[in-house]
């Protein structure tokens, strides 16, 4: 990790501080997720005319068959983030003892982090004393190992290779990054010979082809209102646009290089072209929260 994070500093010096923090994290994340057992899910067998239809599989799973996975991913992710973000330690510390001591609170924070159940979120920060903002923030750095350690898992009992969607197949979560591929088998996803679009999910790691030429915001399909620029000197990076939403979601071209890339970096990385959108008045569709919270675009306009 620390040499891609190193490389990265190098070609976007203005963003130090911000790889240095969120690469920490990411990399606990990454460690956590690899480092987590997978449970037994039980009978989960998903609906598939309805995932096919646009619900992710998380919808299907009984959560409370992840609570010590839970548990255990944010024992080993929230020390670090109280280091990456020292005044949020208190409030964590809070937190992680408050899960192991209140039963339900583990299964309200799974509702409200893995559903969107904003009633859930609600409680569970009331029980905490806590503002439903930080803990939602709090819950999904320790649910994205969780989950994504259970992802195979789950995708193996669904045809994920029929998802149509631009959000992610196993946890719903939106893109972080678009990226072109090329792969031996055509479809009809390909065109031209410009390559393969696919989708990578910052929560899960889950990815996903989608069609190109739609915006993976607004669903908008109309051609002279979906924009496509870059920066001088980076010739393989691009940002996708629409006109319509204002929505932007970050693209590599990876057409003569499909290996060797760590995609829980790539997003991070991207982080130039997230300043460069938002310069020019795009909106994230990505929940990265350097991105969404606009750390990029204030950087940028700093150095």
């Amino acid at each position: 990790m620390k040499p891609a994070l190193q490389d990265a500093d190098r070609n976007h010096e203005p963003f130090r501080e911000i790889i240095d923090r969120f690469g920490l994290l990411i990399g606990r994340q990454a460690e956590t997720r690899s480092g987590l057992d997978s449970v037994d899910l039980g009978a989960f067998a998903p609906n598939e005319e309805r995932f096919v239809n646009g619900e992710p599989l998380v919808t299907f799973l009984d959560l409370d068959l992840l609570q010590d996975s839970f548990r255990q991913a944010a024992a080993r992710v929230w020390p670090v983030m109280g280091v990456v973000f020292p005044s949020l330690a208190e409030s964590l510390t809070l937190l992680a003892r408050k899960l192991e001591d209140v039963p339900i609170l583990t299964s309200q924070c799974l509702q409200a982090v893995a559903l969107g159940d904003s009633e859930a979120l609600d409680s569970a920060a009331a029980r905490v004393g806590v503002t439903p903002d930080f803990l939602f923030m709090a819950l999904g750095v320790a649910y994205a190992p969780c989950i994504g350690a259970h992802r195979q898992a789950l995708a193996s009992k669904a045809p994920v290779e029929l998802w149509r969607k631009a959000y992610c197949p196993v946890c719903g979560s939106d893109p972080d990054l678009a990226v072109l591929e090329n792969h031996p088998d055509p479809s009809e996803f390909l065109v031209s010979k410009s390559g393969e679009m696919w989708h990578h999910c910052p929560v899960c790691a889950q990815r996903w082809r989608f069609v190109r030429l739609v915006c993976p915001g607004c669903g908008n399909q109309e051609h002279e209102s979906l924009t496509r620029f870059g920066l001088e000197g980076s010739p393989r990076e691009y940002i996708y646009a629409c006109e319509k939403c204002r929505q932007y979601l970050p693209c590599l071209d990876l057409i003569a290089q499909a290996s060797g890339i760590d995609f829980d970096l790539a997003s991070l990385k991207s982080i130039h072209l997230d300043a460069a959108a938002q310069a020019r008045g795009y909106v994230p569709l990505s929940p990265a929260p350097w991105a969404a919270l606009g750390f990029a675009e204030d950087k940028a306009k700093a150095s």
